[in-house]
This record gives C-alpha cells, structure tokens and sequence, in this order.
C-alpha cells in the first residue's frame, strides 16, 4: 500500500527526473521534447507543496483517503532516503 508521504516523494522524484531530462545533451531530442511537454502541465515545486497543505486542509470525508502527506524527513532536514524494495 502507497502512503500518502510516498506518493508526494513519487511525484517530487518524477518531477525531478523530468527537469533532468530536458536538460540532458546526451538524450535524444525527442525525448527532451517530451520531458518539456509534461513539464508544461506537471506540478513545480512550491504547486506541490501548496496541493499537500490544501488537501490537508479538507476534511477527512471529502476524500476516501488522505492522497498526500508531507515527506517525512530527517533530523538533519533532509527527506528520509527511499528504501530500495
């Protein structure tokens, strides 16, 4: 089962897979295209954070599950390294 902090670090990896690609010079264009053309409709940053603190805002009724939760971090601030299962 995906934890809603799990599917934030999901979307934040995803996010940052896809700014990496578009920059890359050693992958095709096409591909950097299409990185680009996600990126135009994908949360930045700061979105993702903002759609957290709203939907942690909703009641618990609105939504059959809580979908996101911040990421649980470190003691040094950091978010907590994934687990490789």
């Amino acid at each position: 089962m995906t934890m809603p902090d799990e599917r934030a670090r999901a979307l934040r990896f995803a996010g940052e897979i896809l700014r990496e690609m578009r920059s890359r010079k050693d992958l095709p264009e096409d591909l950097k295209q299409q990185a680009r053309m996600t990126l135009r409709h994908y949360p930045d940053p700061a979105d993702l954070q903002q759609m957290i603190k709203d939907l942690d805002r909703m009641p618990r009724d609105f939504l059959d599950q809580h979908w996101l939760a911040p990421e649980v971090r470190t003691s040094l601030g950091r978010p907590a390294p994934v687990s490789s299962k």
